[in-house]
């Protein structure tokens, strides 16, 4: 039975590993604020935009787009990453409208992460999108930011962590009974055994 007991706890130490893989695989950064805010109704222009994330972006594939009714992008200047924050200049000629800042950055886990956030300069309305098709992103919510993590596997990992972890617990428990059948049949290597019997 002692071998039962350390192969047995081999496996579960396995499976508590793997489970407890799945939560920081789940965890990608996001946005914790924007200048401007979200929906933020603004007095002038600004000239720039700023991005703040939970953690360190990578220093590669990031956009950002400021884009009108027309879809004419206002930024003036690549993307500049400095740790947690990303920032791009605009233009100084931007009229009274309203405005979506389209970003995409890549996660430190090496996720691509992507969002909107709308303001409005002056007493102009909002931006109003049309319906989303059925390849499009539907229409921020007015309340909060909208931020997506791209599709790449990053959502499907934890998913398949988790059954595997669960998959690993199952073999876990069938080991375990059928050693303990098995014991119960024909006795173990630790149970004393009667002394033999001299005719």
């Amino acid at each position: 039975m002692r071998k039962i007991r350390t192969f047995a706890a081999g496996m579960l130490v396995g499976a508590v590993v793997i489970l407890a893989t799945a939560v920081p695989a789940s965890a990608h950064d996001e946005l914790l604020e924007s200048s401007p805010a979200y929906n933020a109704q603004l007095d002038a222009a600004p000239t720039e935009i700023t991005l703040t994330f939970s953690a360190d972006v990578l220093e590669m594939g990031a956009v950002v787009i400021v884009a009108d009714a027309n879809d004419t992008d206002w930024a003036a200047s690549e993307p500049e990453i400095s740790g947690e924050s990303v920032t791009v200049g605009l233009q100084t000629d931007m009229p009274d409208a309203g405005y979506e800042v389209r970003w995409r950055v890549v996660s430190s886990d090496g996720h691509p992460i992507s969002g909107v956030i709308p303001f409005t300069i002056g007493n102009a309305s909002p931006l109003v999108r049309a319906s989303a098709g059925p390849s499009e992103t539907a229409t921020p919510s007015p309340t909060t930011n909208t931020q997506i993590t791209s599709e790449d596997g990053g959502a499907l990992r934890p998913i398949v962590i988790g059954v595997i972890g669960a998959a690993a617990a199952v073999a876990i428990f069938a080991v375990i009974l059928y050693f303990r059948r098995r014991a119960h049949a024909g006795g173990t290597d630790d149970e004393p055994r009667a002394p033999s019997e001299k005719l």
